[in-house]
């Protein structure tokens, strides 16, 4: 019994460990957030000052003859939809400050800071060998394995409830000694046998209740392993896909983008495209930056999650920009 209580309170530390590990990554989740909203304001504030060069070019066109009114207020108009952007993303700011204050066990008006900025870190992804350390570590497992292990003991407890118990019993009695007499210390023993005779009806089904318990909990793990291996799987291939979206914006996308933003700049000025190929190449410019963005804090939640389901974290990581 003894035995089968230890395993039940490694089982419970373990528990109390996996809450540690998946408070450490909804704390992460959080920190990334903020940091992308953070970026997002610098790349929305920095898009909206285009947009206002890009209103006053429209306006002295306009002014000269050589432009359209309809130029001038779309300009303006977009200016105002990246006020509105700016808002919508304060918001999220304070709300993830909050969170990551509830998270920290921090009151709400605690200063956060300005997070850093996410800086790509390649992971070295080797599906097999997070499997692996997944059914070893995973805490989940783990305190799985020790539930069996506890049910085990329980299991010999029952079977040991077919053979006799016996208890003994020893008392001494010290007697005072009378006017008349001299009494001596009294010494008495007892034995007494408890003998399992409706062991059919009782003891059987003690035994069959641990044996399905057993097997209930082993046919969980099991269960519970192949959902784990299938989340590995799926969180590094995740990683993977996303490391390759990062590289595609930083070393393609992005420049490409601004080299057209470049180009219909310089065109829109000598009267060779309109002023809405000007506004789309930038906008698009502008979505792809965010895009970029989202997926290093993409990136950063997965590695997250994945220390959380592994049960460990990433000490060696690649650094770049």
């Amino acid at each position: 019994m003894r035995e089968m209580a230890e395993k039940e309170a490694e089982a419970v530390f373990i528990e109390i460990q996996e809450k540690g590990n998946r408070v450490i990554k909804e704390v992460k989740t959080a920190y990334y957030e903020l940091s992308h909203v953070y970026r997002a304001l610098e790349v929305a504030e920095r898009n909206k000052e285009i947009l206002e060069n890009f209103a006053k070019i429209a306006e002295t066109r306009y002014a000269v003859g050589e432009g359209l009114q309809q130029d001038v207020l779309k300009g303006h108009i977009e200016v105002s939809k990246m006020v509105d952007e700016l808002i919508m993303l304060g918001q999220r700011k304070r709300a993830l400050e909050a969170k990551l204050n509830s998270l920290l066990n921090r009151p709400p008006e605690t200063p956060v800071g300005i997070p850093e900025e996410v800086v790509f870190r390649k992971l070295p992804v080797d599906t097999e060998e997070f499997k692996k350390a997944a059914i070893e570590e995973n805490p989940t497992l783990k305190g799985m394995k020790k539930m069996i292990e506890a049910k085990e003991k329980s299991h010999a407890i029952a079977k040991r409830e077919y053979y006799p118990e016996f208890n003994f019993r020893f008392a001494y009695g010290q007697r005072d000694n009378g006017p008349d007499m001299k009494r001596r210390d009294m010494l008495t023993g007892e034995v007494m046998m408890n003998i399992p005779i409706f062991y059919k009806s009782k003891q059987d089904r003690k035994v069959a209740e641990a044996k399905a318990e057993i097997e209930t909990t082993e046919a969980q793990y099991r269960a519970m392993k192949n959902e784990i291996v299938y989340m590995v799987t799926d969180m590094a291939s995740m990683i993977q896909r996303v490391e390759n979206q990062i590289e595609l914006y930083k070393t393609g996308i992005i420049p490409q983008a601004g080299l057209q933003v470049s180009s219909a700049t310089s065109a829109y000025r000598v009267n060779k495209v309109d002023f809405m190929t000007l506004l789309d190449s930038q906008m698009t410019l502008y979505r792809y930056e965010l895009e970029y963005h989202q997926a290093l804090t993409e990136y950063e939640k997965n590695v997250a999650n994945l220390e959380a389901t592994l049960g460990k974290r990433f000490s060696q990581r690649e650094g770049g920009k």
